[in-house]
């Protein structure tokens, strides 16, 4: 008699975990999918929850899978509610010597602070004429306007191993793995100097020659170390410690509300690595890989899911790794919080909307009233597809707009066939708040 009532409970409970599961038309799809290929065999989720809390549609929804590129996302998110959308990366300036007559008679030296932006790898980055020209000012505006020294490089502001021991030789030999120390250079392919210190203020010098600035430079440009555990700079005079030098200015970087839209929109790896190691100067007062990826942890709790984050696990800020676990519950838990944080005008405008951004070419068939509504993330590796963000509803009612994540791995179907289903998925979720 006990074993039938405990059965009896447990249909029970069975009946009121089914009855709990939405029967949306989304909900119904999701569930035909996980039998058929190509996700029948592979390992997928997808949860959608609007803000005022209902839930549209779960299945797999607490499995934990690579996330792919929509690990900026979260990233990006701690980033805001923890450093504040003014934040900047600055870059500062000192010397050793004296100012004679508007000559610097010794060494001038430029300390990076992080900024991600400098470099002419990419055209959304600002042009190296004006990151230089702000250079310039720093200098003009202590009245410099030759320097008989050398021009040396410290890119030593973060710690601790640079390169990622979980990346793929494959991505660190893409311009878009490079890894961020606190002075580097961001060149195109066939750059004759490698990324870094060193070529940071070698193109800084080249440029105060070529720009017919009236400024001249009697020493050379020093090298700068690659990215190490320690200090980055060589040659420099012995003993020396930036806080000895006479410091003349910093430069900074575009706030982090331009930065954020950066590693988002354009999926910029090194911006989303450098807002990760800046979470971990914070919090950790350190930036290595085990101290930046505890802080990012902390850096949620703002949000009120650091506890549920102990669960998921953070390797990187980008999503190159392929140890970063996250389920789509999490990401809508996330996404979800950030929905009802005064900053989330910021963070839904660093997310491409269909049609532009990383997704310029996707879902191209759906009807504008869908397009102008979805905000999403995408992410992709071999065997990885992954979108996660928002869906702003129909009539404009903030708390209709669904946060929504879906995730694949061990896809083995070619890549279009994958994209046509998934955006086939996405298309009918977004039915649901027109």
């Amino acid at each position: 008699m006990k074993s039938l009532f405990i059965l009896l409970a447990l249909c029970t409970l069975c009946f009121y975990v089914q009855a709990a599961v939405p029967r949306t038309n989304v909900q119904k799809l999701a569930e035909r999918l996980d039998r058929e290929e190509p996700f029948g065999n592979s390992i997928w989720g997808i949860c959608a929850v609007n803000v005022k809390g209902d839930t549209i549609v779960s299945l797999n929804s607490r499995r934990r899978m690579v996330p792919a590129s929509n690990m900026k996302l979260l990233t990006t998110g701690a980033a805001l509610v923890s450093l504040g959308a003014d934040y900047t990366f600055k870059t500062s300036f000192g010397y050793t010597g004296s100012i004679v007559d508007s000559v610097l008679v010794g060494d001038l030296y430029v300390i990076g602070g992080g900024d991600p932006t400098i470099g002419n790898l990419f055209s959304y980055l600002p042009s190296a004429s004006s990151t230089f020209g702000k250079w310039l000012a720093v200098l003009r505006g202590a009245g410099i306007k030759r320097i008989e020294g050398n021009v040396i490089g410290d890119g030593s502001y973060f710690d601790g191993n640079l390169r990622h021991t979980d990346w793929s030789s494959e991505d660190e030999r893409t311009k878009d793995g490079v890894v961020p120390a606190g002075l580097t250079w961001r060149g195109k392919m066939g750059d004759p100097m490698p990324d870094g210190p060193l070529a940071a203020v070698s193109h800084f010098v080249n440029w105060l020659s070529s720009a017919d600035t009236s400024f001249t430079v009697s020493g050379k440009a020093l090298q700068g170390k690659a990215p190490s555990a320690v200090v980055t700079v060589l040659h420099a005079p012995e003993g020396y410690r930036p806080d000895s030098l006479v410091m003349l200015g910093s430069v900074p970087s575009p706030q982090l509300r331009s930065l954020i839209r950066t590693a988002n929109y354009e999926s910029d790896n090194f911006t989303a690595e450098t807002l990760l190691k800046a979470l971990g100067l914070k919090f950790k007062g350190a930036s290595d890989y085990t101290s930046a990826t505890s802080a990012l942890h902390r850096g949620l709790s703002p949000l009120g899911v650091a506890t549920a984050s102990t669960s998921m696990r953070f390797a990187d800020g980008s999503g190159l790794s392929r140890k970063n676990y996250v389920s789509p519950a999490f990401f809508v838990s996330f996404l979800r919080a950030m929905a009802r944080h005064a900053q989330y005008k910021t963070f839904l405008n660093s997310i491409p909307k269909l049609g532009s951004g990383t997704l310029k070419t996707r879902m191209k068939d759906s009807p504008k009233s869908v397009k102008d509504r979805v905000y999403m993330k995408s992410g992709s590796m071999n065997g990885v597809r992954c979108f996660s963000g928002y869906i702003l509803a129909g009539d404009g009612n903030p708390s209709r707009t669904i946060c929504f994540s879906v995730l694949t791995n061990n896809a083995v179907a070619s890549s279009s066939k994958t994209a046509q289903v998934l955006d086939n998925l996405i298309e009918t979720l977004a039915l649901e708040n027109q």
